[in-house]
């Protein structure tokens, strides 16, 4: 009975002590930008791999970009199974610290971006984005978000920030876009983006002949 006790406490510790890494320590979340106001964590997942239990406790944005059958378990939960629609972004303000593993059930690999917002506190209060291509997805404490979908030749103009925007390419997408004085022509995969400082006008132009999807986060 003590050494059934004793393998029962092991594994315990091991589920703990996993369970207490950040997700920006977590080997499958890579850190691809960060600054005073957003961590971008790229997080690739191959077929049948399974992340480590990490801890999500920072308000987040995440962007899906691959159709792949997932499955879920919180630390202290039950597996449970979803299947991710490429395009698809949401805020969580992780109040509450979320503990969990995720797998990938698929034959192709899986593709999501955490983008946590790091500020802890609002810096601005700017006016809720117009324009006919944005459509707003929600307005948080910390970030606006919008979707936006281009059609060849679509062009988009945006004030400049108090704090700055990201914009993050859903798929393949080429565009020509304006900052200030400066111009750039740019070929977009899933998960490229662009950082557009405070203070900045920037524009940015379909040069594609097919439809392009994008998510604009209008930081606070």
């Amino acid at each position: 009975m003590s050494n059934k006790y004793f393998v029962v406490i092991s594994l315990f510790l091991s589920l703990s002590m996993k369970a207490q890494v950040p997700v920006r320590d977590e080997p499958r979340h890579h850190n691809v930008f960060e600054n005073n106001y957003i961590r971008l964590l790229d997080v690739f997942v191959s077929p049948h791999d399974t992340t480590q239990f990490h801890v999500h406790n920072t308000p987040s944005v995440f962007t899906t970009f691959t159709e792949t059958a997932t499955g879920s378990q919180l630390l202290s939960g039950q597996p449970s199974g979803d299947l991710s629609t490429a395009g698809r972004s949401w805020y969580d303000s992780l109040n509450t610290p979320r503990i969990h593993r995720v797998w990938n059930e698929d034959t192709s690999w899986f593709h999501v971006m955490d983008i946590e917002l790091i500020a802890g506190r609002p810096h601005s209060d700017p006016l809720v984005l117009q324009d006919r291509l944005l459509k707003l997805y929600f307005n948080e404490p910390l970030a606006n978000g919008y979707r936006i979908e281009l059609q060849p030749g679509n062009r988009v103009e945006l004030p400049p920030s108090a704090i700055g925007y990201l914009l993050l390419s859903i798929g393949p997408a080429v565009i020509s876009y304006r900052t200030n004085d400066h111009t750039e022509q740019r070929t977009m995969k899933s998960g490229h983006y662009v950082w557009i400082e405070s203070g900045k006008s920037f524009s940015f132009t379909s040069q594609t002949n097919t439809p392009s999807s994008f998510v604009l986060l209008q930081l606070k």
